[in-house]
């Protein structure tokens, strides 16, 4: 439990900085990219789904079930990826125009 609190601190510390581009080597970090963006519930819910994935796989380890682990470990894989990934779209558009035309 100690380790998630640490991740989770460290977390807020680095998007704690004002920048101005993106800056790769903080967003390797999951769930730092989508607070950065201010997706706060897409962050929590996405630090919950990595959580809950690592606690299954140290679980399944323990008790030697080597297929269970080794599905929660491509999930494991699986979130941090998409987490980079959505970041960094939703971050190449936030300058994207929206269209506010009323349809009448």
């Amino acid at each position: 439990m100690n380790k998630y609190i640490i991740l989770i601190l460290l977390s807020f510390i680095l998007t704690s900085e004002n920048r101005s581009k993106f800056d790769w080597k903080t967003n390797l970090i999951p769930i730092v990219g989508q607070i950065k963006n201010k997706e706060y519930i897409k962050a929590g819910l996405l630090a919950g789904a990595q959580f809950y994935a690592t606690d299954k796989f140290l679980f399944h380890n323990n008790k030697d079930q080597i297929a269970k682990r080794n599905t929660y470990a491509w999930w494991i894989i699986s979130l941090y990826f998409y987490g980079i990934i959505d970041a960094y779209v939703d971050y190449s558009l936030k300058n994207f125009p929206r269209e506010n035309k009323k349809e009448e």
